[in-house]
């Protein structure tokens, strides 16, 4: 059989990985998740011929999958759909399955953290209608949102009007905060820094209101930013 599903997934829903490079194996799955079932799954992987057919056969045992039936698929599963392997090959099997349940389990983690969750969003306007501001650190207000209790409250950027350095000092209010997630259109690297180390998740947000980024990061429909640009001279890294 030839490998298939062996490609990156930018727009992943999760991804986990297993292995070690040093070692010669290297797995790295990814995940979209649709409805409780995995509806797209790709891998990256680094290793010899078995890891590779392993790799590949566990996306196919996968997808279309319930989560829950999904992370009961075994080592032995993979072993028998490819009709054995090498005595000496037999632990490739295990990095599928382990890379798989990871990729599971994050997803399984993030999904809690978006219902149990308190989220910031820059916005023009202090109402639920406003749009989101195009920048991060210049924002004239931030909205603050628990996505439990429903409650929302303004804040004023104070970084606004800072002639450098802005981005951080919005970031450093937003970890404050107790904020867990950012919906953003964009953010710059040293920003990020202050989010990252504060466990603070940046997601993309799409054009509209500041509700409707609301509901689609509750619907899991905003995917996480991956794109952090370096900062602007003067105009504080938005």
């Amino acid at each position: 059989m030839c490998p298939q599903n062996a490609h990156s997934m930018p727009d992943a829903d999760a991804e986990g990985s297993y292995g070690d490079p040093s070692c010669g194996d290297y797995l790295t799955v990814y995940l979209k998740v649709k409805d409780n079932r995995v509806e797209e799954i790709s891998y990256l992987v680094f290793g010899c011929c078995a890891s590779i057919a392993t790799s590949s056969m566990t996306s196919v045992l996968a997808k279309g999958k319930t989560l829950e039936e999904a992370l009961n698929i075994t080592e032995e599963d993979i072993i028998q759909a490819l009709d054995g392997l090498p005595e000496n090959k037999v632990h490739c099997s295990n990095l599928g399955a382990s890379a798989l349940h990871n990729a599971i389990n994050n997803y399984l983690k993030l999904k809690e953290r978006r219902i149990l969750m308190k989220i910031a969003i820059p916005v023009d306007e202090k109402s639920l209608k406003s749009n989101v501001c195009v920048s991060f650190g210049r924002a004239p207000y931030f909205l603050f949102y628990n996505t439990v209790t429903k409650e929302s409250y303004y804040l004023d950027n104070t970084a606004v009007a800072s002639q450098g350095g802005a981005g951080i000092r919005a970031a450093q209010v937003i970890a404050d905060h107790g904020v867990k997630a950012l919906l953003t259109p964009r953010c710059g690297e040293n920003p990020e820094k202050v989010l990252s180390g504060a466990e603070v998740l940046v997601y993309k947000s799409i054009s509209g209101t500041a509700q409707e980024n609301i509901d689609a990061f509750i619907g899991e429909q905003l995917n996480l930013l991956s794109d952090f640009h370096a900062g602007f001279h003067g105009h504080g890294g938005n």
